[in-house]
């Protein structure tokens, strides 16, 4: 009887690299699947890697268009995030890298299905959601949870032990991840929050490890964007495909000093971590398209829409992606994004703002915000009021209410100032 078949999301680092010759001591065949999510490096070369390493097979499946028709479109026009400012990155991967797993494993006739995740983080989570939602019944494997390796020495000593030369760096400051929606980076002394962290230093060492870094010169110091239902669809009045214009923001501003987001998030597993993130085409593209929603949605809608915005960027960090709830989420997202149509002129400098707004079904109209004199009628506020009152609080304050009643005193009279006590010649200190 032949070895059982497992197919390996592959990735071609240490870890899941050391797995292939571990999974076959386990008496696996393996199937290395490395798949495209915009990660920009010799895939093909790491495909021969695990060949070398003892795979039966090694395929590289491209996920990118799967990715920018599916996700990044919501990600884009609903401002997705989780916990505020984290613009996610790692999470909008990892369903399509399940998908292929799956795909190949059911061209297997059936296999087990293994992740390079560790027991603390969300993508062990995200990755066996998917295989539980999508293959039913395979067997799961994460070698993290099972092997005796301890650390990252542990794995550099087992693949020279074999003969595997390959130049691992026995310690490694950073843990790097890159897509085509973000760079992350984290470990080392991102771990330590009583550490005073210099961005720029952790830029700097970790610049020469992505393709983004040369690609462009710098980016202008503004630039417009214009939407068609919430998507992007053309930047400086030039027509471009969604692929080409994440890029293209990504590219040229990947050094700018507002380009990342140092931030310490709550894990699905209860697990505290901070990372560095870096992600010019989201911060850009959030804020002008959130700035758009503010001009032509009411009140209640942009609020539905703000939320809307933080449960699909919650979905996807939980990795809930193959969830009925993602497919509400997305659904009432859609609708409410098919409004989001103009243009947002973004300056960059000193920090990215929207300078400019150009939406013909924008609600937000000069004659309504005027301190000058226009139709308005400022009598019917009144009534606004009181309606309002009455529906939103209905009833008087009752002292517990407040931190003490009304008719104490709260200031001795020799507080009170006097006409005479008064700065003499305004209120702003003579520079004389």
């Amino acid at each position: 009887m032949g070895a059982e078949k497992c197919v390996l999301a592959y990735s071609g680092g240490l870890d899941t690299s050391a797995m292939v010759p571990w999974l076959l001591e386990q008496d696996y065949e393996v199937h290395a699947v490395l798949v495209d999510v915009g990660q920009e490096e010799d895939l093909a070369g790491l495909c021969r890697k695990a060949l070398r390493y003892g795979a039966t097979t090694a395929v590289v499946r491209d996920a990118k268009p799967a990715m920018f028709e599916h996700v990044i479109p919501l990600a884009i026009g609903l401002a997705a995030t989780y916990e505020g400012d984290y613009r996610l990155g790692t999470a909008l991967a990892r369903p399509f890298i399940t998908l292929e797993q799956v795909r190949v494993a059911k061209q297997l006739g059936g296999a087990t299905l293994a992740h390079g995740a560790t027991g603390k983080g969300n993508d062990q989570i995200r990755f066996e959601f998917g295989y539980r939602s999508l293959a039913p019944g395979y067997p799961i494997l994460a070698p993290w949870k099972t092997w005796e390796f301890g650390g990252r020495m542990d794995l550099v000593n087992y693949l020279t032990g074999k003969g595997y030369i390959d130049n691992y760096a026995v310690q490694k400051d950073y843990s790097l991840d890159e897509n085509l929606w973000h760079i992350s980076v984290e470990g080392g002394p991102l771990e330590e929050p009583d550490t005073n962290v210099n961005v720029e230093d952790v830029l700097r060492s970790v610049d020469g490890h992505f393709a983004w870094n040369n690609t462009y010169g710098e980016g202008p110091s503004a630039v417009e964007i214009a939407f068609e239902g919430g998507v992007p669809v053309a930047l400086g009045g030039v027509g471009k495909t969604l692929p080409e214009i994440v890029s293209q923001l990504n590219h040229q501003y990947r050094r700018a000093p507002w380009a990342w987001d140092l931030i310490i998030e709550n894990r699905f597993t209860g697990v505290k971590s901070r990372g560095l993130y870096i992600n010019p085409a989201a911060k850009l593209l959030h804020l002008a398209v959130d700035t758009l929603a503010r001009t032509c949605l009411n009140k209640p809608t942009y609020d539905r829409y703000a939320l809307l915005g933080q449960e699909f960027g919650t979905l996807m960090y939980r990795g809930e992606y193959f969830s009925d709830q993602r497919k509400i989420v997305q659904a009432a997202g859609l609708a409410v994004m098919k409004q989001l149509n103009g243009s947002v002129t973004v300056r960059l400098e000193p920090t990215p703002y929207a300078s400019k707004i150009v939406n013909t079904s924008s609600i937000f109209t000069k004659e309504m915000a005027t301190f000058e004199k226009s139709d308005y009628a400022h009598q019917d506020a009144a009534g606004f009021i009181s309606l309002s009152w009455l529906s939103n609080v209905g009833k008087p304050c009752v002292e517990e209410c407040y931190v003490g009643p009304v008719e104490a005193k709260s200031a001795a009279a020799s507080d009170v100032c006097t006409v005479e006590s008064l700065p003499g010649g305004g209120l702003v200190p003579s520079a004389v």
